[in-house]
C-alpha cells in the first residue's frame, strides 16, 4: 500500500477553500446602510424636483411712485413702471408702495410692504414730458422719470390722522406690482435656464 503524502492543511479547511472558490463573490462596494441612504438621498431629491417643477412663484418689476394731485383734486400715488410691463399691469389689483418717510404707503424702509388698491392703469406708454404736464411735477420731482413708462394710479392709504394727503404731495418711493409667475425650477443656477418660460 502506498501512502499519499499528507497534506498540512486540515480536510475541513481544505473542503472549505474549494467551496469558496466554486461560489462567485461580488465585491462589496457598499455597505447596506449605505446603500439605504442612497435610497433616501434619490427619493428625496425626485420630491423636491417635483415641487420645484409645480410650485410656482410671483415675479415682480420695479418702479417709481409719487405721490401726485389729480386734476379732480384727488390725491394719489402714480406709479412707473418700464414699458414692457403695460399688459402685466392690466391684469393686476394690487400694488406694493413704499416711501421713505413713515406714513405715506404705511410703512418706513425696515417695513413690510402693504399692497395698495389700483385705481386705473393709464391705456398706453406714457412720455416723461407728458407725465411732467399730466402730473404737474416739479422739475426735480420729474429728474425722477426719464424713460416713457406704463403709469398706473393706486389710492393713498393708510395716512396718519394728524396729516393731510396733501403733506405728502411729490413724496418718491418705489412700487412693485406682480406681473406675472414663474416656476421655482426656472430660479435655480444652472439647471434654471433650461426652464424658463
Amino acid at each position: 500500500m502506498t501512502n499519499l503524502p499528507r497534506s498540512i492543511f486540515r480536510e475541513d479547511a481544505v473542503r472549505r477553500y474549494l467551496e469558496g472558490r466554486e461560489k462567485s463573490i461580488l465585491p462589496r462596494l457598499v455597505s447596506p446602510r449605505t446603500f439605504i441612504y442612497l435610497w433616501l438621498l434619490l427619493g428625496l431629491l425626485s420630491v423636491s424636483s417635483l415641487i420645484a417643477w409645480f410650485t410656482k412663484v410671483p415675479m415682480y418689476a420695479s418702479g417709481k411712485a409719487i405721490v401726485v394731485r389729480l386734476s379732480n383734486q384727488r390725491i394719489v400715488v402714480a406709479t412707473f413702471f418700464e414699458p414692457q410691463h403695460l399688459a402685466s399691469l392690466r391684469k393686476t389689483k394690487k400694488l406694493f408702495l413704499n416711501f421713505d418717510v413713515r406714513g405715506v404707503g404705511g410703512a418706513s424702509r425696515n417695513e413690510n410692504r402693504k399692497s395698495h388698491s389700483m385705481i386705473t392703469v393709464e391705456p398706453e406708454i406714457i412720455s416723461p414730458d407728458t407725465i411732467q404736464k399730466r402730473f404737474v411735477l416739479n422739475s426735480q420731482t420729474a429728474q425722477q422719470i426719464t424713460r416713457p413708462s406704463a403709469v398706473a394710479i393706486a389710492q393713498l392709504e393708510p395716512i396718519p390722522e394728524n396729516l393731510s394727503a396733501a403733506a405728502y404731495l411729490g413724496s418718491v418711493g418705489h412700487a412693485k406690482a406682480e406681473v406675472g409667475s414663474q416656476r421655482i425650477i426656472s430660479v435655480l443656477p444652472l439647471i434654471g435656464q433650461f426652464f424658463e418660460q
